[in-house]
């Protein structure tokens, strides 16, 4: 079973579960690990010990961190070979959204389209409307 852990620096986690919840509906294959949000969350490799301990290892965990060398993705880089998931970082909405229901066994390049895809998410909309302005002239 494919199983998401959603991990932040303070609340986006919950946050972005949430939101997605709203947008998608409930899904109880996703967890979240908010770090730093009060004194128990403060130890951060107790945390991620304590989940790699509890979780099933037959599931197959994608676990998604908010910023990409921070200290919740470098505490999950370090168990990451011995881990048994996959670790994503840069979490957002589109990225969370391609994961929620997928069922499949996940495979490299896969999640890396989920990751491209999401990426191009990610738009200057300025930009675009400035283009779209220049295309409008050009028709006249």
């Amino acid at each position: 079973m494919n199983k998401i852990l959603l991990a932040s620096h303070g609340p986006l986690a919950n946050g972005m579960k949430k939101t997605a919840e709203f947008l998608m509906g409930q899904n109880e294959n996703v967890e979240t690990l908010c770090a730093y949000v009060d004194e128990q969350s403060k130890d951060l490799p107790a945390m991620v010990e304590k989940w790699m301990n509890e979780r099933n290892p037959e599931d197959q965990w994608v676990v998604i961190t908010d910023i990409f060398g921070g200290s919740i993705n470098n505490e999950f880089m370090i168990r990451a070979q011995e881990g048994g998931y996959w670790l994503i970082a840069g979490m957002n909405l589109p990225l969370v959204l391609s994961l929620w229901y997928e069922t499949e066994n996940l495979t490299e390049k896969q999640l890396e389209t989920n990751i491209s895809e999401a990426s191009e998410g990610i738009v200057l909309c300025n930009k675009l409307l400035s283009e779209d302005t220049v295309e409008e002239d050009d028709e006249f």
